[in-house]
């Protein structure tokens, strides 16, 4: 009769336990989501808030040099790939977004020649840059140290903005004469430009701004979550 007392005691400590692991692990994860969802709520504000203001873009000739991949690799860095696809997305609106209200002149004019690639070259160039390092990140993750792990997903993620977007510029509008000349070469040579002025200048400064303050920000979010 003991015996049998003991072993529903026991059952019901097991069960009891195994309940409270269970309650837990769930508000560990409702944490976790919650957390999750706050940290994208401040990086969409701080992407729509650079968006609208000169923080987000410095002007370079007929393009702009933009600073909107930080908190894009952030978020993709912090929160995974589909907070970084995400995020992404929400640059590319903001930034077809300029070319609709005509606040980037060089952006309105080839939405006049073609709004359909004007948004592919806008939005989904950027959803794919928000995903990639975010992808990275998770194949690299425990395997090297965050470290070197951050700085490399933050340049990762500014060259995938980089080739995304001028690889397409150059499939859709390469061999248009209009968007040479709005570009400032008026033998329409977009290539040239391209080689000489926005990979040069425009993809190195965005590389360096990304991959400092990015990978910066990530590390000193990353120990705060632990």
């Amino acid at each position: 009769m003991k015996s049998e007392t003991k072993a529903i005691a026991a059952k019901k400590s097991v069960t009891k336990e195994s309940a409270e692991k269970l309650t837990k692990a769930l508000n560990s994860r409702s944490d976790g989501k919650i957390l999750r969802l706050v940290q994208l709520a401040i990086l969409t504000a701080i992407t729509v808030v650079m968006a609208a203001t000169p923080l987000g873009y410095l002007p370079v000739g007929a393009l702009k040099i933009s600073f909107l991949m930080v908190p894009v690799v952030v978020g993709a860095i912090i929160t995974g790939p589909a907070g970084g696809a995400y995020l992404g997305t929400v640059f590319g609106i903001t930034s077809f977004m300029t070319c609709v209200t005509g606040t980037d002149a060089f952006g309105a004019m080839i939405l006049e020649l073609n709004p359909l690639l004007t948004f592919i070259l806008c939005v989904p160039t950027r959803t794919l840059a928000g995903l990639f390092p975010a992808l990275l990140v998770k194949l690299l993750q425990g395997k090297a140290r965050n470290r070197f792990l951050y700085p490399a997903a933050a340049l990762f993620g500014s060259l995938c903005n980089t080739v995304f977007f001028l690889g397409t510029l150059l499939l859709a509008f390469g061999n248009n004469a209009d968007v040479a000349a709005g570009l400032g070469f008026t033998d329409g040579n977009i290539i040239a430009y391209i080689a000489a002025t926005v990979v040069a200048i425009n993809g190195a400064l965005e590389a360096s701004a990304c991959t400092v303050v990015g990978a910066g920000l990530s590390g000193i979010i990353g120990k705060f979550k632990k």
